[in-house]
């Protein structure tokens, strides 16, 4: 028998603690009272089943994005996508994540954009709504992206390599959790 205690973090609070050790590590201002950075994230992954068609489509996908509002008026966005489509040889792969903003008219769920690779190839602009509604399976949570559409081409700064490739796919998660997190750090002088 294993004596050795274990112990769980909830994803939010490593979210959290990371953003607040960021801060602290930031060079401040000594005349400051206090200061407020804005911290929006989304996190999570796993199988989802895609809407549409006759046979059940699924995807395994792997998203984090965070975008952290510094003080100063700086935005730093961090990020990785990885979507694969199980039974089609689709790859979907981020070069750069650009944006994690809250989806409008919601607060469950994240909009993330930037750019990603096609099969390990092009560059193509995407938009990613993940919605947090619920607990891991629950199969409240939902993914939907977009690739190269009028949608997802909103504010890219680059052009796509292919005018002609797009992608669409969403549905419900079926195994695994998506975690969207909202947090106003406030860190004093």
């Amino acid at each position: 028998m294993d004596a050795r205690r274990r112990f769980s973090v909830d994803r939010r609070k490593i979210l959290a603690a990371s953003a607040g050790a960021l801060a602290l590590a930031l060079p401040q201002a000594r005349d400051a009272a206090a200061r407020v950075i804005l911290l929006r994230g989304m996190s999570g992954g796993g199988l989802a089943q895609l809407d549409g068609g006759d046979a059940p489509r699924l995807v395994n996908f792997g998203l984090f994005a965070s975008s952290m509002q510094l003080p100063e008026g700086e935005t730093l966005v961090l990020g990785t996508i990885q979507w694969i489509e199980a039974g089609t040889d689709l790859d979907l792969q981020s070069i750069e994540v650009t944006q994690c903003i809250p989806i409008p008219n919601r607060s469950d769920g994240a909009e993330v954009r930037g750019r990603m690779r096609v099969n390990g190839a092009g560059d193509y602009p995407f938009v990613i709504r993940a919605i947090d509604g619920g607990s891991p399976g629950s199969a409240l949570d939902r993914v939907e992206v977009e690739v190269n559409t009028p949608a997802a081409r909103q504010g890219a700064t680059t052009q796509p390599s292919d005018e002609t490739f797009t992608y669409q796919a969403a549905g419900n998660l079926i195994a695994g959790d998506v975690q969207w997190v909202i947090a106003d750090i406030e860190s004093g002088a």
